[in-house]
């Protein structure tokens, strides 16, 4: 097929148009037979290859030539597509948790939704009085990021290393959160964790050994007072306080008898003096039984000292380093390392274990934080409502939940 070429005559020269198809025209410029610039016709409009095109983004002497000697008809434009909602029917998996309204545990699928980084799979209730439509609570409600992304972080974080070096490992999985969405992580799951980790049933010995450490908390000077079992290196209970010997840790020994279930027999600590006022207050007349013994004057070697809690708050040392000082007395920082440190970090000095399964609770679910999370989530939705589900209404897999 012979391509049609015509001449449209300016008073500055003449531009010879060549038509190759509806859409697409070739144009020779008048300053020069070699000079050729193509015209196509898309997105609803037409473009040219020409610099003055490129520059202005409006119709060149080109294209002005190509419509007046060809006239062309190009085809109309499609109109935009509206994006549609998922609406297909299908099984993603079962909710880790029931339903965190009426607690109901009937339900069918309703569909998919499709969100922007994944799918979720929605349900609808059976029951009479309810009959709404849900997502299960796993911890994870609402979230941009899923538990992919949170809990490597928090692994990561707790493990003392910095925020920066975690951002360059969530952009190699294809995500780049930002530093702000770091902290929120890092204040939120902490404190959603604390009440249900606190209802637990923990078995452990009857000698607490207390300690403290002192850092910069908001640019002051702050001592952070930590309590800790002997036989299974738990850490129960820890304080912020402005000073050693004279802050008052009564409530630190409320929370430590809590967790525990009881009044222990035995407080090794040094001689600061508010040990031994919070232990006259809280513990001397409390435990059942037998009275208890405080032992104040502890020595760096022989029966009588305290190197278990030395070398755990060692460890806590090096964790508050690594966030380059704490900004605020009331941070959740100290509780995100406390739920690794019993958790989910092994000691050699218990066999191996970890301080929560030295103390009888365990997680068979190999990813502890993610069970402690869902745990936490079904926990808090429960106390919520009033009723606390049974060891057996729970999955197989977070077999540790106690609700009392």
């Amino acid at each position: 097929m012979v391509q049609e070429t015509i001449t449209y005559k300016r008073k500055t020269g003449e531009i010879k148009v060549t038509k190759i198809n509806d859409c697409e025209y070739d144009a020779v410029s008048e300053s020069g037979d070699d000079k050729r610039h193509r015209i196509v016709f898309a997105l609803g409009r037409w473009f040219c290859a020409c610099k003055g095109f490129a520059h202005t983004c409006r119709a060149c002497k080109h294209i002005a030539a190509m419509k007046k000697l060809y006239s062309p008809s190009h085809p109309p434009v499609p109109a935009p597509k509206k994006r549609r909602k998922a609406r297909k029917k299908g099984r993603i998996g079962m909710p880790a948790i029931r339903r965190r309204h009426c607690r109901s545990a009937e339900f069918k699928d309703a569909f998919v939704r499709a969100n922007k980084l994944y799918d979720v799979q929605v349900y609808r209730c059976l029951s009479k009085k309810c009959g709404r439509r849900f997502t299960p609570d796993d911890g994870f409600p609402g979230r941009t990021y899923r538990e992919d992304y949170v809990v490597p972080a928090l692994e990561d974080r707790a493990s003392c290393k910095k925020p920066r070096y975690i951002l360059d490992s969530l952009a190699k999985k294809g995500q780049k959160p930002a530093r702000s969405t770091l902290h929120t992580w890092f204040v939120h799951y902490p404190t959603m964790c604390t009440r249900f980790l606190a209802s637990l049933d923990y078995s452990m010995s009857e000698a607490v050994y207390t300690d403290e450490i002192v850092r910069r908390i908001g640019g002051v000077k702050s001592v952070i007072l930590t309590m800790g079992d002997g036989g299974t290196r738990s850490s129960t209970a820890y304080q912020i306080g402005r000073f050693k010997g004279s802050h008052n840790v009564q409530a630190m020994f409320r929370m430590d008898a809590t967790v525990r279930g009881t009044v222990p027999s035995l407080l090794k600590s040094d001689g600061a003096s508010n040990f031994a006022s919070a232990f006259e207050h809280e513990w001397r007349y409390s435990c059942e039984g037998k009275p208890a013994v405080h032992i104040r004057h502890m020595h760096m070697a022989g029966d009588t000292n305290a190197n278990l809690r030395e070398r755990d708050n060692g460890t806590l040392a090096d964790f508050v380093a690594s966030c380059r000082g704490l900004k605020a007395p009331d941070t959740a920082y100290i509780g995100l390392y406390q739920i690794h440190f019993n958790a989910v970090r092994s000691h050699t000095g218990i066999g191996g274990l970890r301080p929560m399964e030295a103390a009888g609770v365990y997680f068979e679910d190999p990813n502890k934080w993610l069970a402690i999370i869902r745990n936490s989530a079904d926990y808090n939705n429960a106390a919520r409502l009033g009723v606390l589900s049974p060891v057996e209404a729970i999955s197989p897999r977070q077999s540790a939940f106690r609700a009392v």
